[in-house]
């Protein structure tokens, strides 16, 4: 992420993208993150009746709260970079940026905060078929994410089925959110279940952070709390729910990836996990999962779970101000092995991959990270590979 040095430039300089490095040319770079905005019109058309008729324009969603006031600049902040509303797009951009294989997310502003779970079910169905029909065709460096609402389980499996045996498709969007009740939960377990079944990684992104109708959202005034530092913990929570829940025992083959959830925050949180679950495992027989299976205890310490079966997205990438901590983080957190990495394209947030030459990457870290982790992660791109 770009840091403002001087706070008297010009607004627009905040989020002026550095000149990508030409070093990175040299990489078979597979970005993990980057958004994809059709206009509404290229999605409705898929859109079933009485859908396709009644909603003529983006459903509104919820908690909406402009950056420009911390930007500088009109908009969201959603689309600083450019668009990208069709094939022809996303190839000019990656081909702009130094990657070669793109995995599109669904650029709509936090899809699973649309209030009509109706909707949402459309939405889905149509951003799937103009996917799989009108983007993935294009060319093989181009893969997808399906969209689904992860709300309602059962309809979220119900899309991975439908849609899920494209070879081109290679992962499924949900999000993590204070509105939504943690993904690890037992009641997402026919989401995992499909997944599971067409080898398709989870991701879990960031979602709404606004924490409506609580203290949280109540005192919060700035975006810097509603995005850089709130974020994390709703993350930090949603990957708890996912290793003490058992998910990861019931479903040993299954990947996630958390996309802008931070990363710097794993070795206190392993550290604490693993320390409050072996001085307090007895509730552990009591979870939904653990009942079903009828065991007792988790088969691994909570911290072991991460390196089996959770990967993160490197945006935001923040340099602690001494460059010695940096490449202290990146041991303690098995950086090189775990960060998958991801551009944010086209939000204010946009990372270009020239991080990765600071120098406490070692050279075979950044062939790691800039693409054969997530070769080696999601199983669809391994197997292309």
């Amino acid at each position: 992420m770009n840091v403002m040095t001087d706070p008297r430039r010009e607004h627009a300089t905040r989020i002026k993208p550095q000149p990508i490095d030409p070093r990175g040319r040299g990489y078979s770079v597979v970005d993990t993150d980057f958004h994809i905005v059709p206009d509404w019109e290229a999605l409705r058309k898929y859109m079933k009746e009485p859908y396709r008729s009644e909603v003529n324009k983006f459903p509104p969603v919820g908690g909406d709260y402009s950056p420009k006031y911390a930007t500088g600049l009109e908009g969201t902040g959603q689309e600083v970079q450019g668009r990208a509303k069709d094939a022809a797009d996303v190839l000019r951009i990656i081909d702009e940026i130094g990657v070669e294989t793109v995995i599109l997310s669904p650029g709509f502003q936090r899809p699973q905060s649309m209030f009509n779970l109706g909707i949402l079910d459309a939405a889905c169905s149509a951003y799937n078929d103009f996917l799989v029909n009108e983007i993935l065709p294009a060319s093989p460096r181009i893969k997808g994410e399906l969209m689904i609402n992860h709300r309602n389980p059962e309809s979220g499996a119900r899309e991975i089925r439908r849609v899920g045996h494209h070879r081109g498709v290679v992962s499924v969007y949900t999000e993590f959110g204070g509105n939504y009740e943690p993904i690890g939960s037992a009641k997402h377990d026919p989401i995992f279940e499909a997944a599971v079944e067409h080898d398709l990684v989870v991701v879990s992104h960031i979602g709404t952070f606004w924490q409506q109708f609580t203290p949280l959202h109540q005192g919060t005034r700035t975006w810097t709390e509603l995005v850089g530092i709130s974020a994390v913990s709703t993350c930090m929570a949603f990957v708890g729910s996912m290793i003490m829940q058992g998910m990861f025992d019931k479903y040993p083959s299954l990947r996630m990836v958390i996309q802008e959830g931070g990363f710097w925050w794993l070795p206190e949180f392993m550290a604490r996990a693993d320390d409050y679950y072996l001085s307090h495992p007895g509730d552990i027989k009591l979870v939904e999962r653990k009942v079903e299976m009828g065991e007792q205890f988790l088969r691994k310490l909570p911290s072991e779970y991460f390196d089996s079966n959770i990967r993160f997205s490197s945006q935001p990438v923040c340099f602690p101000k001494n460059h010695m901590h940096f490449k202290h983080l990146m041991e303690m957190c098995n950086g090189e092995d775990w960060l998958l990495y991801s551009s944010d394209w086209p939000h204010a947030t946009f990372d270009p991959l020239n991080w990765v030459f600071h120098q406490h990457v070692s050279e075979a870290g950044r062939k790691k990270i800039l693409g054969d982790n997530a070769r080696n992660w999601y199983p669809r791109l391994k197997q292309d590979g």
